[in-house]
């Protein structure tokens, strides 16, 4: 009986220890930079896209393509298709 205990045991961490380290391992690939329409209001069109940066710095607000950007959340830590680690916000902007 204690020998099914410890055979258990042992099969259960190595189970969840297998989970973990895959969990761990996850990536999180960064989102396109495309411009997209989100919805719109009563001042106009409401557009999102997310801004790809290597250091976690991101402007409160800034102006491309004629659309003024609001920086609304950092979505943190991902990578880029070569690999290499970057950081993702994402903005919400309207044409002024």
């Amino acid at each position: 009986m204690f020998k099914k205990l410890l055979t258990v045991g042992a099969l259960s961490a190595a189970l969840i220890g297998g989970i973990g380290t895959a969990l761990a391992a996850q990536e999180f690939r960064c989102q396109d930079r495309d411009v997209r329409y989100k919805t719109s209001d009563s001042k106009g069109a409401i557009y999102e896209r997310y801004v790809i940066h290597p250091t976690n710095r991101f402007a409160n607000k800034f102006v491309d393509g004629g659309i003024t950007w609001f920086y609304k959340r950092g979505d943190g830590e991902c990578k880029l298709s070569n690999g290499e680690k970057a950081y993702q916000a994402y903005y919400e902007g309207r044409k002024y």
